[in-house]
């Protein structure tokens, strides 16, 4: 699983860019399309070191522009900018069509080979996991003309399908006979559809890198605006309804295991139930994956990230959690057909996940989180609605590490609390001359819409807001302002 970042780790920005830069134009003077999109890449993925702000992206922007003027308006500079456009974000790219117009204006024209940079001939794509489940390969062949490459992307899965690693390689004859050969993560691949390659790692692609609180090594954050490219090369996912389960699969499968030799050994049957309820619904959280998914590192994030911060226990659940989960995972092992020894595997990381769940579950970081969804958290709730419903209630009244450290002790789950919480937020807000009250109503109006999904509007347009790169507050403070008029 993704460990916490280390800043300190990170190459100093400059040192970084002029080395990225020398090595760019060798490539751009050699005609060298793939050597120079890796190139790229990791220009303009140098924000993404420091948390990829806008700012940053911004100033990114001006600095190649500079750097590709700087070269006189040659055909270099064009082809470098030609490379920009189409690797890079939105604001990069924008100003790089802008400074390519004025090369055009004056007569400097790309050279010719440029107009294949991004557009390699899909291949071949396969798919591999580890014998648990917790991860993931999908490894994608390209070529230009007789030379081929590969993206490799290994996602971890314990949680919502995550990347770990992002490699562009060269030797793909070589990197198959890895995979053929075996290795301790990933068992052997296996052909899959494009369409199904670019289903499975282009949301992840596209998420990667935006936590710093997740650790990603420097050359898969310097090779994500590639990879990213590559992805949107392959076919669309075939239209037509996806692969889903239903609470009705939870469900069927919470009974199967209850009917099961296994479950003789669980406990009281309430007990039982809730565990085996929870847990089916967190192994089914990503709507293609079937209930009663046990993994190693899936039943340590079930009972120590998504059971202690979602439910509040009575005694007996925690009392009867030991049997009751340790009868599941056999259960479910047995349903995914796993060896006795890989099972004895899961067992022993299970028990050491079990060691550390009451000091989890007091962790007042997981007390504070239980207090967001503790009205609706049953334990046959869809776990992939509940996460929504936490993002959607942690937008209205924030945790408390980002409030007034006065207000930290505030229950956001009363109307009062949540009351404080926008005032104390809001109240010191530069409103230009507008009614301080007026808008404070209007932010706490928003607030309460948000926390109880009414109406659902309120929610779109905050996801909507989030999803253009505003942070939490602006977001609340526009649609107050918007109430406010």
């Amino acid at each position: 699983m993704a460990t916490k970042r280390s800043a300190g780790k990170q190459p100093d920005g400059a040192e970084a860019l002029d080395r990225a830069m020398a090595e760019l134009w060798t490539s751009i003077s050699s005609a060298d399309v793939l050597s120079a999109e890796m190139q790229a890449s990791s220009l303009i993925a140098l924000p993404l070191l420091t948390g990829g702000a806008g700012a940053e992206y911004e100033l990114l922007a001006a600095a190649l522009i500079s750097a590709a003027e700087a070269r006189g308006h040659e055909p270099e500079g064009a082809a470098f900018l030609r490379l920009v456009m189409a690797l890079g974000p939105r604001t990069v790219k924008r100003q790089a069509s802008e400074a390519l117009a004025n090369f055009t204006g004056d007569g400097i024209y790309p050279p010719e080979w440029v107009n294949g940079i991004g557009k390699p001939a899909p291949g071949q794509a396969y798919r591999g996991r580890d014998t648990f489940g917790d991860h993931e390969a999908i490894l994608v062949t390209f070529s230009y003309g007789d030379a081929e490459h590969a993206l490799l992307v290994s996602l971890d899965l314990a949680e919502l399908p995550t990347v770990i690693s992002v490699s562009l390689i060269t030797d793909v004859p070589r990197v198959l006979k890895f995979f053929e050969d075996g290795g301790d993560l990933i068992e052997r691949l296996e052909p899959i559809a494009l369409s199904e390659a670019r289903r499975r790692i282009e949301g992840p692609l596209t998420q990667a890198g935006q936590d710093l609180d997740y650790e990603i090594e420097t050359s898969t954050l310097l090779a994500l605006p590639l990879a990213q490219s590559r992805a949107r090369r392959l076919p669309s996912p075939e239209p037509g309804p996806a692969v889903t389960f239903t609470a009705a699969d939870r469900a069927a499968a919470v009974d199967d295991f209850l009917r099961s030799p296994e479950a003789v050994s669980a406990g009281h049957q309430d007990v039982a139930r809730f565990w085996a309820q929870a847990l089916t619904g967190y192994s089914s959280r990503v709507a293609d994956e079937a209930p009663a998914q046990a993994g190693r590192h899936k039943l340590s994030a079930a009972v120590l990230v998504y059971v202690a911060s979602t439910f509040t226990l009575s005694a007996a659940e925690i009392d009867g959690m030991r049997p009751a989960v340790a009868a599941w995972a056999r259960w479910a092992a047995r349903r995914q057909g796993l060896t006795e020894a890989s099972t004895e595997t899961l067992l022993t990381h299970l028990a050491t996940a079990l060691d550390n769940f009451q000091a989890a579950y007091d962790d007042p970081a997981n007390v504070v989180a239980r207090g967001y969804v503790r009205d609706i958290a049953t334990a046959d709730a869809d776990a992939a609605w509940l996460a929504d419903c936490r993002a959607r209630r942690e937008l209205a009244a924030p945790l408390p590490e980002n409030r007034d450290p006065d207000d930290a002790a505030v229950d956001p789950a009363s109307p009062g609390g949540r009351a404080v919480l926008s005032t104390s937020e809001f109240g010191p807000c530069d409103l230009g001359g507008a009614d301080t009250d007026e808008f404070l109503a209007a932010a706490r109006r928003v607030a309460e819409e948000l926390w109880h999904d009414d109406p659902p509007a309120t929610w779109q347009a905050g996801r909507s807001l989030l999803a253009k790169g505003h942070d939490p507050h602006d977001v609340i403070h526009l649609l107050a302002e918007s109430r406010s008029r």
